[in-house]
């Protein structure tokens, strides 16, 4: 089987470039405009040099499957280091491993060059051992034909642990798809003006401001773990702040509990003592409200006796007069004299028992209410 080195590549794909005036029809036209088996896949190696390295032999390690091939990782991988915005060689194919770091965006080149003819695509996919170990490929849907360069492939470790791929991993599956014809219309690739993979990335790092700096290309996991992890040494240190703080207010209120055990006994001796006092003013000051008010009871009822017994003599002195016809009116003139003595005499009797119920009302709020001591909601006199 066939074995294609780069530089017998190269002089095969020249006929073949989209950038000449007339490049050379498809060499097999009767092959289907299909995806390509491995048996076409050498045919169209054999002459038009699409790809090299390239290497056809059959065998458990052939990188040739029955509708694609391996490719490897290339001479060059770069990355955007943390406060740098542009990318930084961190394999130049001399080592036997490439390192990509935990949460980061790696950008590898591929181990084969491409020479597209006119009438082939080609499509790549990460290899699936890869993607089972958390590794992700950025890929664009589609290389077009005529395209001429080395793949750019980012790589995305989405794991926390950094990822090694040996320099003999294979690394993507490549498809080729011929078209349905050479076609005579659509503008070629303009990846001639980059020849390596550091200027595609320095141009997708490019901003579409003029004069601005160009922006790097990293994983934005990093920054999210390092806020993360500063916020739970912040929370950390808060919560053994809020820890010492507590213990110090626990050794502080058991120092106010034992001062507060040995001041008990004082204060119940002194709570009975202030109660007994208290109490007694309290019985003194309803003994003399009580004896008031009997004297101010029996000064009314003496007053309202006296003023019904007079009520009553004027009455009968008045009966008599009408029984015994007119009298002079020297002596009606002192009746009626009498009867506005008694009408005031009454008024002032009323005024007395108003007075009285007032003093009633009066001591029965001045009266002291039961004071249970035990209870803080019932505050004593």
């Amino acid at each position: 089987m066939i074995q294609l080195d780069d530089a017998t590549a190269l002089k095969l794909a020249e006929p073949f470039k989209m950038s000449g005036q007339n490049p050379a029809k498809d060499p097999f036209p009767k092959s289907p405009a299909a995806l390509l088996s491995a048996d076409d896949i050498i045919k169209y190696v054999e002459k038009t040099g699409m790809i090299s390295p390239f290497d056809g032999r059959s065998g458990d390690k052939s990188p040739l499957k029955a509708a694609s091939y391996e490719s490897k990782i290339g001479s060059e991988a770069f990355i955007y280091e943390k406060g740098v915005n542009y990318p930084q060689k961190i394999y130049d194919g001399s080592q036997d491993f490439l390192e990509i770091p935990a949460n980061s965006i790696v950008f590898v080149e591929s181990d084969i060059y491409f020479r597209l003819p006119p009438f082939m695509a080609v499509r790549f996919n990460l290899q699936i051992n890869h993607v089972h170990r958390g590794l992700l490929l950025g890929t664009g849907p589609l290389v077009d034909p005529g395209f001429w360069g080395k793949l750019c492939i980012p790589l995305h470790n989405l794991t926390n642990e950094a990822y090694h791929i040996a320099k003999d991993d294979g690394l993507i599956w490549i498809e080729f798809t011929k078209t349905s014809s050479n076609p005579t219309y659509g503008r070629p690739p303009s990846n001639t003006d980059f020849p390596n993979i550091k200027g595609m990335i320095e141009k997708a790092a490019k901003p579409i401001f003029e004069n601005a700096a160009p922006i790097a290309i990293r994983s934005s996991i990093p920054d999210m773990v390092e806020v993360a992890n500063k916020n739970s040494e912040d929370a950390a240190a808060a919560a053994k702040s809020a820890a010492n703080e507590a213990q110090s207010a626990k050794v502080d209120a058991k120092g106010a509990l034992d001062q507060a055990d040995k001041m008990r006994g004082y204060n119940f001796f002194a709570m009975i003592a202030a109660a007994g006092a208290i109490l007694g003013i309290s019985v003194t000051f309803v003994v003399f409200l009580t004896n008031l008010a009997g004297r101010n009871e029996e000064i009314a009822g003496k007053l309202s006796t006296e003023a019904t017994t007079l009520r009553g003599a004027i009455d009968q002195h008045i009966r008599d007069v009408d029984r015994y016809g007119s009298i002079p009116n020297e002596a009606r003139a002192s009746v009626s004299a009498l009867r506005g003595d008694v009408e005031r005499q009454q008024d002032e009797i009323k005024k007395l028992s108003d007075q009285l119920s007032q003093l009633k009302a009066e001591l029965a709020r001045l009266k002291p209410k039961p004071c249970d001591l035990n209870r803080p909601d019932i505050r004593c006199p």
